[in-house]
């Protein structure tokens, strides 16, 4: 398959299943109950986006952004919140693409910056490899903490 035949489009409702899908395979335990209560509120968020990839007729990848406002700088910035490409689509320009969109949505919003995290779980690392191959670079450890 051919980049070529991977359309970009924004997310629908009826991308919920697949989304629920590629959501459990980025490694986070999800239903469609949940998702679709989770795209329910995203969906109304001006500042939201969820761009699809479709190939075959079906949902093979998904990217979330949100447009956020700096605090140490002047200006706004695009993070990628998601992204996860099916296991079956992968090193084929799905992910490559999806980024371009989160680009292209940027330039129209006269946003300078893209910024993600991305976890440091083994099966994570095929991603550590793929960033710096569309430009990103390194600048940050994240840190998280549960609150109970």
């Amino acid at each position: 398959m051919s980049t070529q035949n991977i359309i970009i489009r924004e997310c629908e409702l009826k991308d919920i299943p697949y989304l629920t899908s590629l959501t459990k395979e980025l490694g986070y335990d999800t239903t469609t109950d949940q998702m679709t209560e989770r795209m329910s509120n995203i969906m109304t968020l001006n500042n939201y986006w969820t761009f699809v990839a479709v190939a075959e007729d079906m949902v093979v990848g998904y990217i979330g952004l949100i447009k956020n406002y700096f605090w140490e700088q002047d200006g706004p910035y695009l993070r990628v919140q998601a992204l996860v490409v099916n296991a079956d689509y992968r090193k084929l320009g799905v992910g490559q693409k999806l980024i371009q969109a989160a680009e292209q949505l940027a330039r129209n919003h006269n946003i300078k910056t893209i910024v993600l995290n991305c976890t440091n779980r083994e099966e994570r690392q095929a991603a550590h490899k793929f960033y710096p191959k569309l430009g990103f670079e390194s600048k940050s450890t994240g840190y998280v903490k549960q609150l109970k």
